[in-house]
């Protein structure tokens, strides 16, 4: 069953060089020089199982889905999605792994998108914010196709799945509904603070049609982070 989702990501900064103009070049009609644009990351999300505080981690599958996903998508605000609303593109993402593995057995895996800005004097003071660190949070939407129980392995969603629950203990084994696999990536956007701060979490949930059960979910995780600005990824 499919089931929409958005978690807050990292954003930090990228150094601009000739490799980084030659990919965004792909996505414009007339090609842009370093005094043109304005570069950022976006740690989008991890597959570790620990430090997913919904107990709804990715796999390194879908992480995998969502590196093919992002890539063109636009970053917008709040979620409008308005064509005066667009601020940014995402031109390159990429799978940062370790020899790591991560507490379901998979290798460690970041993934990581590349965005880009056009100075223009209307986005001078977005850009300031983001080089100071006050626009920091950014959610990303996505459709999730797949979720699978870490304690038995079933799939299953909240339409359908095993009797373990998530975020409970079974053998001092705490359970997660993993998301396995992702069919479409909407947009990123820039936040505000989630209005449950001390959980970090702010979840709506819609039934789009009670016969079929059929679950729409929004999720959004707020993290911190800290600016690196001289960091290259």
């Amino acid at each position: 069953m499919n089931r929409e989702v958005s978690k807050i990501a990292k954003l930090g900064s990228l150094v601009i060089n000739e490799d980084e103009l030659a990919k965004i070049n792909e996505f414009t009609l007339n090609s842009v020089t370093e005094k043109d644009v304005f570069l950022y990351k976006i740690v989008v999300a991890d597959n570790e199982l620990e430090y997913d505080r919904d107990f709804e981690p990715l796999t390194l599958s879908a992480l995998e889905d969502l590196q093919k996903h992002l890539v063109g998508k636009t970053m917008i605000f709040d979620h409008n999605p308005s064509a005066e609303n667009q601020v940014a593109r995402i031109y390159e993402t990429f799978l940062e792994k370790s020899e790591k593995l991560t507490s379901g057995g998979e290798p460690s895996a970041k993934l990581i998108a590349k965005c880009y800005m056009i100075r223009t004097a209307k986005n001078a003071d977005l850009i300031a914010e983001i080089s100071g660190g006050i626009k920091k949070e950014v959610s990303v939407g996505f459709r999730a196709t797949s979720f699978r129980c870490s304690i038995c392995g079933k799939d299953g969603d909240y339409t359908y799945r095993c009797s373990h629950r998530k975020g409970k203990s079974y053998g001092g084994r705490i359970c997660y509904n993993q998301i396995c696999g992702a069919s479409d990536a909407y947009e990123v956007s820039f936040v505000a603070v989630p209005c449950q701060p001390n959980a970090g979490t702010t979840k709506s949930f819609e039934t789009a049609d009670e016969t079929e059960e059929v679950l729409n979910a929004r999720i959004k995780l707020n993290e911190n982070f800290i600016f690196n600005t001289k960091t290259e990824v």
